[in-house]
């Protein structure tokens, strides 16, 4: 008699940490395609309609930002529910939970479409003044992205299936496909139509549709377990995912609202030129904080996973851990642009836009609160966001408006915007709301601390001593000892981040790979 040999199958790691590593690879290329899309649409703005239609369409974006709160956080944030309740194998719960959520964001959809038309109708009576011939240009511009914004809100609850499935790489993937495809319409619109911005506009409205209708056909094939039927919903459900939103929308939009009421402020005194100016460097450096939230962002189901499980001495590790990992990719990516960042800009954008010291106080003051983001991502994993997000917001509100007081708001320089904004971030999301977590944790602050800031800053102080020297020589024309430098700061930190940061097992790894290729390519030889 033939004895089968038994198969043991893995059984599915609900938490989402198998996939972590693979989910962030995926997130990170999706972000780069974006990062090229964000590169390219300005510049050719700027060449094509001109620096004043550039401001435009940030000040379109400014007053879109403000839509968000018309959905009080909801969307993907209740992916936490989704991955507590699968890990805890509750579908009924599951299920509960999702079809309310697409209930209330059916209503959320409809009124950010309300509130664009009056966006729309009310533009000229309160900004003609300040846009003048540009103010129909910016009435269109807002209608479109409103539109897309009500449609993004609408596909909120697929966004928090997916995530909550911890299947980021498709929806990051998606992501990516929908700013590749908008930036070949924008592209389109700019150069074989005269609708400039306007067409723009129209362009990422139609991406918008497209690929947040993929969203949902992802659903249904990723998310077996979920049934779409509205009569799931309930009452006590939706007021229940209406609290914990308004408690992440508390967690995440008051830098939001901080910086669109800096750029608003900057066109009423200054002009839209002013801002296209202001929103350069400020884009640069949220290119490596979307970087850090495509990582971040993960945190939230898996805590919730975590808690699901019955693992929640996990979380003390994962905090610390993730935080580290954090600043050790934060540091050296403002590091670079504080040293480097005013040739990034006068190469992307020209010398009008190269102002060294507003990107050096942008770089420098956004890496407290950048490099902790893990934080407040943690907490919303807990469900134990609530009071810190109203202390937060409270907080950084007075700070603004304190330093609003002693700038004034006639004729604001750049550089009083850009500390208007670092300072209040840096104390409250710098200090203010990782302390908060260490307590929430039980983990004592300083040994967080070292662990997390001190030994990262310490690893990477050849680094910035190699980048120092490297710019010391671009500034006296020797490119090549500049490169040399350069390239001598990348070898000497990826070698002591091999050696410090990296875990054993995965060094392991590495090491025998590289074993192999030597050896395989040996035998070809």
């Amino acid at each position: 008699m033939e004895i089968k040999p038994t198969v043991v199958i893995k059984p599915e790691d609900l938490t989402g940490q198998s996939r972590f590593a693979w989910n962030l690879m995926i997130s990170w290329i999706s972000q780069l395609v974006l990062i090229f899309s964000g590169f390219i649409m300005p510049r050719l703005v700027d060449e094509k309609v001109g620096q004043a239609a550039l401001g435009i369409w940030d000040f379109g974006w400014s007053f879109v930002s403000y839509l968000t709160l018309v959905g009080f956080g909801m969307g993907a944030c209740f992916n936490r529910y989704i991955a507590m309740h699968r890990a805890a194998n509750e579908i009924k719960d599951l299920n509960k939970v999702a079809n309310s959520v697409v209930f209330v964001q059916l209503i959320i959809a409809s009124v950010v479409v309300t509130t664009t038309v009056v966006f729309y109708f009310s533009l000229p009576y309160f900004f003609s003044e300040s846009l003048q011939e540009h103010t129909h240009t910016g009435q269109w511009v807002i209608l479109f992205l409103g539109f897309s914004l009500s449609m993004q809100m609408l596909s909120g609850s697929a966004r928090g299936l997916l995530t909550g499935y911890h299947r980021w790489d498709i929806h990051n993937s998606l992501h990516a496909g929908d700013s590749v495809f908008s930036l070949i319409l924008m592209v389109l619109a700019l150069y074989f139509t005269e609708l400039g911005v306007v067409g723009m506009a129209i362009g990422y409205f139609i991406s918008t549709v497209t690929f947040e209708t993929l969203r949902f056909i992802s659903v249904k094939k990723i998310c077996k377990e979920f049934t779409f039927n509205l009569r799931l919903s309930n009452f006590a459900t939706c007021k229940e995912m209406l609290k914990f939103g308004i408690k992440s929308m508390l967690s995440n939009v008051p830098p939001i609202i901080l910086l669109q009421t800096i750029s608003i402020i900057l066109v009423s005194s200054i002009g839209p030129a002013a801002l296209a100016v202001f929103a350069r460097p400020m884009a640069l450096t949220k290119q490596i904080k979307t970087f850090m939230a495509k990582f971040t962002l993960m945190l939230t189901p898996t805590t919730g996973a975590m808690l699901g499980s019955k693992d929640p001495q996990a979380i003390q590790a994962l905090f610390i851990n993730t935080t580290k990992l954090s600043f050790a990719f934060c540091l050296p990516s403002l590091g670079f642009l504080f040293i480097y960042g005013d040739q990034i800009l006068a190469l992307w954008m020209g010398d009008d836009y190269a102002s060294k010291h507003l990107i050096m106080i942008l770089s420098a003051g956004l890496l407290l609160s950048m490099g902790q983001d893990s934080s407040i991502r943690i907490l919303m994993g807990m469900n134990r966001h609530g009071r810190i997000s109203v202390i937060a917001l409270l907080s950084l509100m007075t700070l603004f408006v304190i330093g609003l007081l002693f700038t004034g708001v006639g004729n604001l320089a750049l550089t009083t915007a850009a500390l208007l904004f670092v300072v209040p971030m840096s104390i409250v999301y710098g200090i203010l709301v990782p302390t908060y977590t260490c307590r929430q944790l039980g983990v004592p602050y300083f040994s967080y601390l070292l662990q997390s800031l001190l030994l990262p800053i310490f690893y990477l102080l050849p680094f910035f001593s190699l980048l120092s020297c490297s710019r010391y020589y671009f500034e006296l024309n020797h490119y090549r000892y500049a490169l040399f430098a350069f390239i001598l700061a990348l070898i000497v930190t990826l070698f002591i981040y091999f050696i410090y940061l990296l875990p054993a097992e995965l060094q392991r790894k590495c090491l025998f790979a590289c074993r192999r290729i030597k050896f395989e390519w040996g035998n070809k030889r």
